[in-house]
C-alpha cells in the first residue's frame, strides 16, 4: 500500500477515464486516434476507413465477446485503451450469454431473465479492470435520446442501468457533436454537468464548458501539465479581460450553432 499527499506529491500524474458519446459520424473513433499510444477494441468496424484516410492506429477487431480475453494481453504495451462501442460490445457480451444456453440466465424466447440482466453486468466488472490498469482509458458510447418532462435529455447509449454506472466510474462525460461557427462545421465535446440536457461529467475540474476533441490535450489539460483556451482556470481568465470580448458560451447559442451544423449537412 503507498500512501502519498496530494498537494505535495503532485507530481503523480493519474491516468484519465473517460466516456464520450455522440450521433453517428460526428468523429468519435477519429478523436480516439489523437490519444497517446493507443490501442483500439473496435466492435463493430469504425476504423476501417482509417488507412484510406491516412490515419495510423494499432486495432483489434473484437468480432465476439471472447476476443476481450485475447485483448487484455495485449494492452500492455499501449498508454490508452480505447473501447468502441461501448453498446456493440454489450450486444456481443449478451450474445455469448445467451450462447451459453442457461436457463437461469436466458428464457425460452431468447431474452434474459432477471438473472441474465444481472449476469451482464460482467461488462462493468471488465471496465474496471481496465480502469485499474493505470493506463488511459477511453469509451466511447452511440447517443440515446430520452424525454424527460418537456425537454429531450441526451445520454451514452448502453443497455440496462451500465449507463449510469459507467458514468459514475469515469473522471470525464463528454458530448460530442458539431456546430456551425462562422460558415465552418467545427466538433467539439460539451463537458458541462450545469447542463441539464446533456450526461456530462468533469472529476478533474480543469475543463471549460466546451472543449476540443484532442484526447492528448484533455489528458494534459486533466493531469495539470498544460493549460489550453478551454481549461477551465484559462477561460475564467479570459473572461476576466474585456478587450479580449469573446462570445459567452451560453446553453441557446450552442443549441443554435448544432442546428446550423444539422441543416447544412442535410
Amino acid at each position: 500500500m503507498k500512501i502519498y499527499n496530494t498537494k505535495k506529491d503532485n507530481q503523480i500524474k493519474p491516468s484519465l477515464v473517460m466516456l464520450v458519446y455522440g450521433e453517428g459520424g460526428v468523429g468519435k473513433t477519429t478523436f480516439g486516434s489523437t490519444a497517446p499510444k493507443p490501442i483500439l477494441a473496435d466492435c463493430e468496424g469504425g476504423a476501417k476507413y482509417f488507412g484510406l484516410r491516412g490515419i495510423s492506429m494499432d486495432v483489434a477487431q473484437i468480432e465476439k465477446w471472447s476476443d476481450m480475453k485475447d485483448f487484455l494481453e495485449v494492452i500492455k504495451d499501449y498508454e490508452t485503451i480505447i473501447i468502441d462501442p461501448i453498446g456493440e460490445l454489450m450486444d456481443k457480451l449478451k450474445r455469448f450469454m445467451i450462447n451459453m444456453g442457461d436457463s437461469k440466465l436466458v428464457q425460452k424466447d431468447g431474452s434474459p431473465t432477471m438473472a441474465g440482466w444481472g449476469w451482464l453486468k460482467t461488462m462493468r466488472d471488465y471496465l474496471k479492470v481496465l480502469r485499474d490498469s493505470g493506463k488511459n482509458v477511453l469509451i466511447i458510447a452511440h447517443l440515446d435520446e430520452r424525454v424527460d418532462e418537456d425537454r429531450i435529455v441526451k445520454r451514452p447509449k448502453v443497455e440496462t442501468k451500465l449507463s449510469d454506472e459507467i458514468v459514475a466510474m469515469v473522471d470525464v462525460v463528454g458530448y460530442m457533436t458539431v456546430i456551425n461557427d462562422e460558415g465552418n462545421d467545427k466538433r467539439i465535446i460539451i463537458v458541462d454537468p450545469s447542463n441539464d440536457k446533456y450526461t456530462a461529467k468533469d472529476r478533474t475540474g480543469q475543463l471549460g464548458k466546451i472543449i476540443e476533441p484532442d484526447f492528448t490535450k484533455i489528458i494534459a489539460a486533466c493531469s495539470g501539465t498544460e493549460k489550453f483556451a478551454w481549461s477551465k482556470e484559462q477561460k475564467e481568465k479570459k473572461e476576466e479581460k474585456v478587450e479580449e470580448n469573446q462570445e459567452e458560451v451560453t446553453e441557446e447559442s450552442i443549441e443554435s450553432k448544432i442546428k446550423k451544423a444539422k441543416t447544412k449537412k442535410s
